[in-house]
């Protein structure tokens, strides 16, 4: 594709940002988050949230002390005195109905070579889709439960961890070539996650409640990377004229993006239901629109834009995708990313390369029953319309 000198700029910092783990700490410490915000997956709700996200953000209030049960928070929500922020608006990200607030505990991942700004991800609840995790939107004592287990216990237990910064992008490399996706399958990265806690924390931590639940779910690496690329991405943005790609991500209801060139503006669409397997006798119709600040993966260039890596992933969504798919990173990401040298993968989504070739990446994400009753029901793709992308560029032409 060609790039132009903008688009190069964007492209070279983010390749020079070097994200690491360098700390546990509260949402407040971290980003100044205020009492009675809360911080979502995806662009500004501009139709009103959808209910998994109401359901975590009430959960979030009684963790809070902002209301003593769940229907004082629902109260409270309704009366509007708890404020709703995209995540990424912070340079935080969450996954698909999780919110952030104040006292929760999020992981720091910083530019070693100073030049993106430090950001944070909430603890991944791990579990099944019927588990009671913030993301699946569940509104629940098991739920508040899961909320306080994760930072009351699992923070403070892991956090010694990054004393010393740990550099992420040589873990997602060698990931990648021993299948990983670094979205939806993170089995060997998070067995590099593990030997790193296990050889950097207390003998005990192995045979304790946080040690048995970190090594059962591989899905607690996925906040990790959300939090680096979303670091990463940072980087590139606020480069005049560049239309790389460096925000993304689903509120259940609209899908949108930032650009480089016009940092903090948002350009939205309806979300529509990723396309995908569904566990029985949910289909499709059960679930929200396109969901959480997890498209990161493959805003950066992975995930569903790496399924060549992945024979699990490729697996999992047969009869959902054809070989075009693997094509896609050629035209739409602008080069190999020089901190991958062993995989090889390629980095930075070019909305002007999408408008170009009128093809739109795609995109894993986790499908949520959206009543909130019923939490994951699975995963799909998503094909985000090219509005947005569009939109992005018209305004760069603008001015």
């Amino acid at each position: 594709m060609a790039t132009n000198a903008a688009d190069q700029e964007a492209l070279d910092r983010l390749f020079a940002a070097q994200p690491a783990w360098t700390g546990v700490m509260k949402a407040g410490e971290a980003v100044g988050l205020e009492n009675h915000v809360l911080l979502h997956s995806g662009p500004p709700a501009e139709t009103g949230h959808v209910i998994p996200t109401l359901n975590s953000a009430a959960v979030a209030c009684v963790f809070e002390g902002w209301a003593k049960d769940l229907d004082e928070a629902d109260a409270l929500i309704a009366s509007g005195e708890v404020r709703f922020e995209p995540a990424q608006d912070r340079n935080v990200a969450t996954p698909l109905a999780a919110v952030v607030s104040a006292s929760m505990q999020v992981v720091q991942l910083s530019d070693l070579n100073g030049s993106g700004k430090p950001a944070y991800a909430p603890l991944n609840g791990g579990g099944t889709g019927g588990a009671p995790a913030a993301r699946y939107g569940r509104k629940s004592q098991e739920a508040l439960d899961l909320i306080r287990f994760l930072n009351d216990d699992v923070a403070p237990a892991i956090a010694a961890a990054s004393a010393e910064p740990i550099p992420w992008l040589p873990i997602v490399d060698e990931a990648l070539t021993r299948g990983d996706d670094a979205h939806l399958r993170h089995l060997e990265a998070h067995k590099t996650l593990v030997e790193i806690l296990r050889n950097r924390l207390p003998p005990a931590f192995t045979s304790s409640d946080v040690g048995a639940f970190v090594a059962e779910w591989p899905i607690f690496h996925l906040n990790f990377w959300m939090a680096a690329a979303r670091c990463a991405l940072s980087a590139a943005a606020g480069v005049e004229g560049s239309a790389l790609v460096t925000a993304t991500g689903g509120n259940g209801a609209q899908f949108g993006l930032q650009v480089s060139g016009l940092p903090g503006r948002w350009f939205t669409a309806p979300a529509a239901v990723p396309r995908g397997n569904v566990r029985e006798p949910y289909t499709l119709d059960s679930c929200t629109g396109a969901y959480g600040d997890s498209a990161l993966a493959e805003g950066f260039g992975l995930g569903a834009m790496a399924l060549s890596y992945c024979p699990d992933m490729q697996a999992l969504h047969n009869g959902y995708y054809d070989d075009s798919i693997y094509t896609l990173p050629k035209k739409l990401l602008m080069g190999p990313h020089p901190g991958f040298p062993r995989s090889g993968a390629r980095a930075g989504l070019s909305a002007r390369a999408v408008v170009e070739t009128g093809e739109t990446p795609v995109i894993e994400l986790g499908l949520v029953e959206k009543t909130g009753v019923d939490g994951g029901l699975g995963a799909g793709l998503y094909s985000p319309p090219s509005g947005p992308f569009e939109a992005a560029c018209a305004a760069l032409a603008a001015g």
